[in-house]
């Protein structure tokens, strides 16, 4: 029998046997092949990605065969498919495929639909509960003040807020108030969602999607060294951002922030990690505020060794999502002993008190930021406490633990019905 995993993260089918998916993502699959063990086959469930986007994107993408890694891949439907092309060419292949797909399918690992004009992942869970196959639904983001958050931002008119308050919002709390009634495991990415949604239910908890493993945590020589670099008062501050340059990722007001320290007097500089539709945009911006050689723009690097070394030369990580967010990397920036200066939305909030490795500033200000950056910069001691911190908390927090913990959660519905080991 299969475990299927369906995500809406695009892959790429390199052959029947052979396909390609994004690094960090792809690390992670090999982790739940892991954890799932040997008495299922893992089957991802995926849009297919083009010809053309994959060589745009393939230096950041790991392969995968089928034989070897145990993993196979079950294109959904064409990515680049528009609205119109989903609804009158792919849908109903799309629901055939799934039908076939959930007749030797054991377990169903899917989650909240927010593609609110192409339902894939709704389309799954539908079939697999005609099906009765059990169904672990995940949400990895709190989407309930996207619209708030992307008004008072000035990102969307309030025709737009009043059109995702009572479309988009109830089409997605709808779907999670279904799945709290009728999947066997449902995994929130925020506290304040299990407690107003799920009530005390046993089966609905918090979950943090970690990608790291225990190799990829600083070793105690490592930490010890990084702690005493930490504490040196004669070096430039250095900031970091690394994922996606998109504008829900706030690297313009990471720009502005460090602009505002360095009027203040300090010297801190931002390196820029990653590619996206912004790239262009935010240099411009940096080059506007004459920090063309204070913000430094590198291309993305795969997720491990590489970015690690980027890392390595860093003193701590900025977030500044200006709506709800879940960015991995907060948990890979603690492993590797950089804490975090990050907006206080719900996601930061829960982990600040959880870890105590994160400074944070009122959403969604620059000046804010920038009064936490010269704050770190004048107090090399707590940037090193809060690194420890940090690291300590990353060490509890591997992916190994969260997989293998979900993997216990599973067997409590699974075992009556189906042979199941942690690997």
């Amino acid at each position: 029998m299969d475990y299927v995993i369906a995500v809406q993260t695009p892959a790429y089918a390199l052959s029947s046997g052979c396909f390609a998916t994004e690094s960090a993502f792809g690390e992670h699959l090999k982790e739940l092949r892991r954890s799932i063990g040997d008495d299922f086959r893992l089957v991802l469930l995926a849009p297919h990605l083009d010809e053309r986007e994959y060589k745009r994107q393939k230096t950041h993408f790991v392969t995968f065969e089928s034989e070897r890694d145990a993993i196979a891949f079950v294109p959904a439907y064409p990515a680049a498919a528009s609205f119109y092309s989903f609804w009158l060419c792919h849908a109903l292949p799309l629901l055939l495929l799934l039908n076939r797909v959930m007749a030797r399918t054991a377990i169903v690992h899917s989650g909240l639909s927010t593609d609110v004009r192409r339902p894939m992942l709704l389309f799954v869970n539908i079939v697999g509960r005609l099906h009765r196959r059990p169904v672990i639904f995940i949400v990895d983001i709190d989407f309930r003040r996207h619209a708030s958050q992307q008004l008072q931002t000035g990102e969307i008119s309030v025709w737009k807020y009043l059109l995702n308050r009572l479309i988009t919002n109830v089409f997605k709390e709808s779907q999670l108030r279904l799945a709290i009634q009728s999947s066997q495991l449902v995994l929130l990415k925020s506290q304040s969602m299990v407690d107003k949604f799920g009530k005390g239910l046993p089966h609905v908890k918090n979950f943090f999607d970690a990608v790291h493993t225990d190799n990829d945590i600083l070793s105690d020589v490592q930490t010890e060294a990084r702690a005493s670099w930490l504490r040196r008062e004669d070096t430039v501050l250095k900031l970091c951002y690394f994922g996606r340059l998109v504008p829900s990722k706030g690297v313009d007001r990471m720009i502005d922030a460090i602009k505002l320290a360095r009027d203040q007097g300090s010297r801190a500089v931002l390196t820029v990690i990653g590619d996206g539709p912004l790239r262009e945009v935010l240099a411009r911006r940096a080059g506007d505020c004459n920090l063309q050689d204070q913000v430094r723009f590198v291309p993305q690097v795969p997720y491990g060794r590489q970015l690690f070394e980027l890392l390595q030369e860093q003193h701590v990580t900025l977030a500044a999502p200006v709506i709800e967010d879940t960015p991995r990397a907060a948990f890979d920036s603690m492993a590797r002993g950089l804490p975090l200066i990050a907006f206080d939305i719900s996601y930061f909030r829960d982990l600040a008190e959880l870890s105590n490795a994160i400074a944070l500033a009122k959403w969604p200000s620059p000046a804010a930021l920038a009064e936490r950056i010269i704050e770190l910069d004048g107090n090399r001691e707590r940037l090193a406490v809060l690194a420890l911190r940090g690291i300590e908390f990353a060490r509890l927090n591997t992916q190994q633990i969260w997989l293998n913990r979900r993997a216990e959660w599973t067997r409590g519905f699974a075992e009556s019905n189906y042979r199941w080991t942690a690997g």
